[in-house]
């Protein structure tokens, strides 16, 4: 969630996931890691058997994934590291200026995660193909709350 690839090297050959399924969350407001981090994903899955899903969270940012990194945690550096669309409040874009989106809320980014988190593990640790659609992009149970891109790879 939130991919991060501070840690990674040139070369992406040793970050191949071939055994699991593997799926990467986004904010499209996501102040501190670009759009790259879903090429860096989609290169160390490419050899996957197992599945690769994608999902871009529009007016999600990198820190309201988690209860620490969020204000609400009051922790020290915890922040809202969305760019605001000046002119236009509750309004959010990312660093490389992505299309403005309603950011969201704490509460509503981590609703929204734990839905598409819940359908991904149904279904890889359950084996319960229930909520497929979701994992699809068929289906959107959040769509009252913000938009859903999901790329989804065999």
């Amino acid at each position: 969630m939130a991919p991060a690839y501070n840690v990674m090297t040139e070369d992406m050959s040793h970050y191949t996931i071939t055994k699991a399924p593997f799926a990467v969350f986004r904010g499209t407001c996501d102040g501190q890691v670009g759009g790259e981090a879903f090429s860096f994903a989609a290169d160390a899955a490419k050899g996957s058997r197992s599945g690769f899903y994608r999902f871009a969270i529009h007016g999600a940012n990198h820190n309201y994934f988690n209860t620490q990194w969020s204000p609400q945690s009051r922790q020290v550096a915890a922040a809202d590291d969305a760019t605001p669309v000046q002119g236009h409040p509750g309004q959010c874009t990312d660093r490389e200026g992505a299309a403005p989106a309603r950011q969201l809320t704490e509460p509503q980014q981590r609703h929204v995660a734990a839905t598409y988190l819940d359908a991904f593990f149904r279904r890889h640790l359950l084996g319960d193909t229930g909520q497929d659609q979701v994992l699809t992009g068929a289906r959107h149970p959040d769509a009252a709350i913000t938009e859903v891109d999901v790329t989804t790879a065999p």
